[in-house]
């Protein structure tokens, strides 16, 4: 549904009759901007049933559309109280009437609830008022010429009074083209700060992939760092092993020597003790020799 509902105009005035919203006929963004105070409005008006759905974009301007076209029915319902010659009665409803209310718009007595212009003429009563046809007679062109300067003066006065709402007709668009503009810019605002979001969460997105490779690459370095580790300590294991076994090959070679020593010095310990033998058997039969031929 896209026609706005008088439940949802009820609403959007409430909402901008709140204290600080509204001075001097204009909305502030006070601890706000533009597009957040209008994001908000809409989500709440859009929330009511049996109305239209609008973006803060749509809604913003419809204010100042509504507003812009109460300011011009309240001064044409001036001046046509003003001018007498201009019977066609006009009216304002009570929501008009509490919108001109919160944009402090100079009413006065003749813009009440429930007022109505209409232009109403009087018949004088002869009972009462017996005026002479002689003196009617005789005044008549001096009241046909005053009525013709009243006319024209009534006129001119319309006419400066139409300019006048032309031009506030022209300021009221001219601030409307500035809302917008201000929204619009408010959206683009918004718009970059989304991109830059987004460029921000690619970049932390990147990051954090740089950042994995980064501790998968160290921990593939300090995992070679440990293999390396262990494979100098086990190569240091070989090297004591093969050091004990040349102190084990070392003691058996001495062993051996050893050995082979004591072996020959039994063999000379032998040698000795046969030739002694031999000897002493010689110096027996050398004395038996001896002995026998003395």
């Amino acid at each position: 549904m896209t026609r706005v509902s008088q439940a949802q105009m009820e609403q959007l005035l409430d909402l901008l009759s709140e204290n600080g919203v509204m001075i001097q006929g204009k909305v502030m963004y006070t601890n706000t901007n533009r597009h957040n105070f209008w994001k908000k409005v809409a989500q709440q008006l859009n929330d009511i049933e049996g109305g239209a759905f609008k973006n803060a974009y749509k809604w913003c301007k419809m204010w100042a559309d509504w507003k812009n076209k109460t300011k011009t029915k309240a001064d044409i319902l001036l001046k046509k109280k003003k001018n007498e010659f201009m019977p066609q009665p006009i009216a304002l409803t009570n929501l008009e009437l509490r919108l001109l209310q919160i944009i402090s718009y100079p009413m006065g007595d003749s813009l009440q609830p429930h007022f109505e212009m209409m232009h109403k003429v009087e018949l004088p009563d002869n009972t009462k008022n017996e005026i002479p046809i002689e003196f009617l007679v005789e005044n008549s062109n001096e009241l046909q010429l005053n009525n013709r300067k009243a006319v024209s003066n009534e006129e001119d006065k319309n006419v400066l009074k139409y300019f006048a709402t032309c031009k506030r007709d022209l300021a009221d668009s001219e601030e409307i083209i500035d809302e917008e503009s201000e929204l619009l810019n408010d959206l683009s605002d918004t718009g970059r700060q989304r991109k830059m979001e987004e460029k921000e969460v690619m970049t932390s997105t990147t990051s954090f992939e740089d950042f994995k490779s980064r501790i998968t690459l160290a921990l593939e370095k300090e995992r070679l760092q440990q293999k390396n580790e262990e494979l100098r300590l086990r190569a240091i294991e070989l090297k004591l092993k093969e050091e004990e076994l040349r102190l084990k090959e070392l003691e058996m070679n001495k062993v051996n020597y050893l050995t082979n020593l004591e072996e020959e010095k039994l063999k000379c310990f032998r040698d000795i003790s046969a030739s002694l033998k031999e000897l002493l058997e010689l110096t027996r039969n050398g004395s038996l020799r001896l002995s026998n031929g003395m």
